[in-house]
């Protein structure tokens, strides 16, 4: 059962590894050195720990729930691990704000630092058959 557990921790290595990789092409360099607006090596490794740790936890509780089949399973649950628990914190975090509060990027963008959302582009392709009729 706890080998379970480390095939979701590589997992979620694998995923962080992904993600490297999209913010390395996003900032053109180390997505971790201040220089090029990363939080610095520091937090950036207790991200990577964070991950893999919440994808141990989640795998772990998962093997000892379901049942997991095979490693296969595992690491596809250790990859999603992190994400999952994300959007959930999103979610509690949207429930427990009052329905009159604005979120965190609303009180950001009115302080000004943060871009206005980009405005809905039109359906050309719609368009073009509304043209058409």
């Amino acid at each position: 059962m706890w080998q379970y557990t480390l095939w979701g921790m590589l997992g979620a290595a694998a995923n962080c590894g992904v993600v490297f990789l999209r913010h390395s092409k996003h900032v053109k360099g180390w997505p971790w050195l201040t220089a090029n607006g990363g939080p610095g090596g520091d937090v950036y490794l207790a991200w990577i720990a964070a991950e893999i740790a919440v994808a141990g936890a989640g795998t772990s509780a998962l093997t000892a729930i379901a049942g997991v089949a095979n490693a296969a399973v595992a690491f596809g649950a250790g990859a999603a691990a992190p994400v999952l628990v994300e959007k959930l914190a999103a979610y509690g975090q949207a429930a427990l704000s009052g329905p009159g509060e604005p979120s965190d990027a609303e009180k950001i963008r009115k302080k000004g630092e943060l871009p206005p959302g980009k405005p809905a582009e039109k359906d050309t392709a719609k368009q073009q058959v509304d043209d058409d009729a």
